[in-house]
């Protein structure tokens, strides 16, 4: 029996073998001309047999401009991006036979001087008995959605984008001490993460339904800081006109984070110890004795152990608060993260729609990897943000930097000069080949083992790196 899709189906074949080809273009045109999504279809050696006027406007292609070959979309490998595509979907091998799959993915591309993100669904089809294949492809401009995602899931998170071992092991601690209510002190410098940390420990704990407050202490003037702790009952002081619930109470099942819980004046400390450890207070000017069920993640730049040693602060609060110590390391000890956080940081900037792409010259690579980075991620953060508003057509380099970086690079010509060896003319001499073994060992030893940061530190790329590693015999 032949279904009404068939006949269908059966018509539209006719009417496009038989009628003129030129008239069966008009049809595609007008059915799907007007469109707002791409819709062309392409030969199998990727010339493009039909296309739409969105496909013009998405990839930003003027009308004088020939469209011939799918190439000329995007700039990017199709044939390589199809088969990942089709090895995504579980294709056992999509290269030698023609799939009968959707196959989606994702691409950014520049169009006329503007990034989008565009979304791609593809099917290859078999055109005629001879095995001839043709690709229907329709493209959706999906760039508005990513800058909304970005906008909206960004947080400080970036503190935990990391490919070093250190940082990997204190994530999985991390996520591994989130299932108790055990009081938690995270310690390191300013702007490593701290703050980042306690958000997982939260998000992955029991109490995750509940509040996350945090509490800079540091921020708190001191003739407050009771108050705004434990809360107050109206009349408790001059200006208190309502009663008013402290930051214990307003974390009730859930999780209050003191950040610099080192500025904490020392008298007061003791009825913090107290609270923690009673559960239980009274807000200022009552008697009545408020409880709450809080767990406590507690947070310093400064060494607290070394604080209770010199007598700032309280050894019975220290012991409370540091259950579970972590201590976070600061960038400049982890540089095989730079590269990392740097491309994160300009693909959120990039996907809020923020900036354009822009490329990392040599010299401002080797300045990012060479400055210590006293503010740590955080400045790393602001650095990238200035570069990139800052770029010289489409490049960030060495004056698109902050002034820190730039100066600091300045004071130490060192740090910006290529660690590798000068090389005379002809063949190296045993002392020559010693110097240059000599800088390829601190150049790995500084990027912690990362060849590509070694290579980027030497201004090399890592086949060179790998040629010279092999002809010293460094492994």
């Amino acid at each position: 029996m032949t279904t009404r899709q068939e006949k269908s189906n059966s018509g539209f074949d006719k009417f496009a073998a038989e009628q003129d080809p030129q008239l069966f273009r008009d049809v595609m045109e007008t059915v799907i001309g007007h469109v707002d999504d791409g819709v062309l279809v392409a030969g199998a050696d990727g010339r493009i047999l039909f296309h739409n006027a969105a496909v013009r406007e998405l990839f930003g292609i003027a009308d004088e401009v020939p469209l011939q070959f799918l190439k000329q979309l995007g700039r990017f490998g199709w044939n390589k991006r199809v088969v990942r595509a089709a090895l995504d979907t579980g294709e056992i091998d999509p290269i030698a036979k023609t799939s009968d799959r959707l196959l989606r993915f994702d691409e950014k591309i520049n169009a006329g001087g503007s990034v989008r993100f565009l979304e791609f669904a593809v099917r290859r089809l078999r055109r005629d008995a001879a095995g001839d294949e043709i690709r229907v492809v329709v493209v959706r401009d999906v760039t508005v959605r990513r800058q909304l995602q970005a906008t909206f899931e960004e947080t400080d998170a970036c503190g935990l984008i990391t490919a070093n071992a250190e940082m990997l092991n204190l994530i999985e601690r991390a996520r591994q001490v989130a299932k108790s209510d055990a009081a938690v002190l995270l310690q390191g410098e300013s702007g490593v993460g701290k703050s980042c940390f306690a958000r997982l420990i939260h998000e992955q704990s029991s109490r995750a339904r509940f509040p996350l407050l945090e509490v800079n202490c540091a921020a708190i003037p001191e003739a407050l800081m009771e108050s705004e702790f434990f809360g107050h009952v109206r009349g408790a002081f001059t200006g208190a006109i309502d009663n008013r619930d402290g930051k214990f109470a307003a974390a009730n099942h859930g999780t209050l984070f003191l950040d610099e819980i080192g500025d904490i004046p020392i008298h007061l400390q003791a009825k913090l110890l107290n609270a923690l450890e009673e559960q239980r207070f009274h807000r200022l000017g009552s008697n009545d004795t408020v409880r709450v069920d809080t767990r406590i993640i507690s947070a310093s730049n400064i060494d607290l152990r070394h604080a209770v040693d010199i007598g700032t602060f309280r050894p019975e609060l220290y012991y409370r608060i540091a259950v579970i110590p972590l201590r976070i390391p600061p960038l400049r000890d982890r540089i095989g993260d730079i590269p990392v956080l740097v491309d994160h940081f300009r693909e959120n900037l990039l996907a809020k729609g923020g900036c354009e792409e822009v490329q990392i010259s040599k010299e401002a690579w080797q300045a990012l990897l060479n400055y210590p980075w006293p503010g740590n991620i955080r400045e790393l953060s602001n650095a990238v943000e200035h570069g990139v508003i800052c770029a010289d057509k489409g490049q960030i380099t060495l004056d698109s930097l902050p002034q820190d970086v730039r100066l600091y690079c300045r004071e130490v010509p060192r740090a910006m000069e290529p660690i590798i060896a000068r090389q005379a003319p002809g063949p190296a001499s045993e002392a020559e080949s010693a110097a240059e073994q000599s800088e390829l060992a601190a150049a790995l030893r500084k990027a912690h083992g990362s060849k590509a940061i070694a290579a980027k530190l030497l201004g090399i790329d890592r086949t060179t790196l790998w040629r010279r590693m092999q002809r010293l015999r460094i492994s």
